[in-house]
């Protein structure tokens, strides 16, 4: 897999408003918010703060990147020395507001999903390895190649770097996008108390 991660625009703080609106797009209808969320104008406010977790934590302690300019995509990489990060770590890169405003509007909800899937992971993957956190296309671009531009130029340098990755899904249709860009399915679970499947997913060396 030939490609460059330079042809991409590594995320900073100046970028990250804009940035969690198109991922809070790209998330508003993800199953796990749908389970936990079933009100769409709460599901639309618990998703800003649900991945500005994501991406702030991202940018203070792993690598998020975009399409271009216009913010088509973003992808959040995260290196497992540094996942998952400890609530210190979570108060050093989070803006309070984000953190009051998880808890304000229910994040509090998904707290046992979020010690499974880190159980999951740390158990199936318990040496150094990339993991995959999060990646969105604007819906209104989606099936126009962003995925494969924001996968392949990190792939690529995992590749060289000779490590593992490994993603989580809780959406089936996503698992086949995956599959293409070489990640296979190690484990799939019923989320405890939850209808909810979790797919795990390790792109091996």
């Amino acid at each position: 897999m030939v490609a460059d991660i330079n042809n991409l625009i590594r995320l900073t703080k100046a970028q990250v408003k804009p940035a969690v609106e198109v991922m809070s797009r790209a998330f508003q209808d993800y199953p796990l918010l749908q389970y936990y969320f079933p009100d769409e104008i709460e599901r639309k406010k618990i998703a800003l703060y649900f991945v500005s977790l994501a991406i702030f934590c991202g940018i203070r302690y792993g690598e998020v990147y975009t399409t271009s300019p216009s913010l088509e995509g973003i992808v959040v990489w995260t290196l497992s020395d540094n996942y998952p990060p400890t609530i210190w770590r979570q108060i050093r890169a989070v803006p309070l507001s984000t953190i009051f405003g998880l808890g304000r509007y229910g994040g509090a909800r998904m707290r046992g999903l979020g010690r499974y899937i880190d159980e999951v992971h740390k158990r199936l993957v318990p040496y150094r390895h990339w993991y995959l956190h999060m990646i969105g296309v604007d819906p209104q671009l989606q099936g126009k190649g962003y995925a494969g531009k924001l996968l392949k130029p990190m792939l690529a340098r995992i590749d060289e770097e000779g490590r593992s990755c490994y993603l989580e899904t809780i959406d089936e249709h996503n698992v086949p996008l995956y599959e293409h860009f070489g990640f296979a399915v190690i484990e799939k679970s019923t989320i405890p108390e939850t209808n909810l499947t979790n797919w795990a997913m390790l792109r091996k060396v």
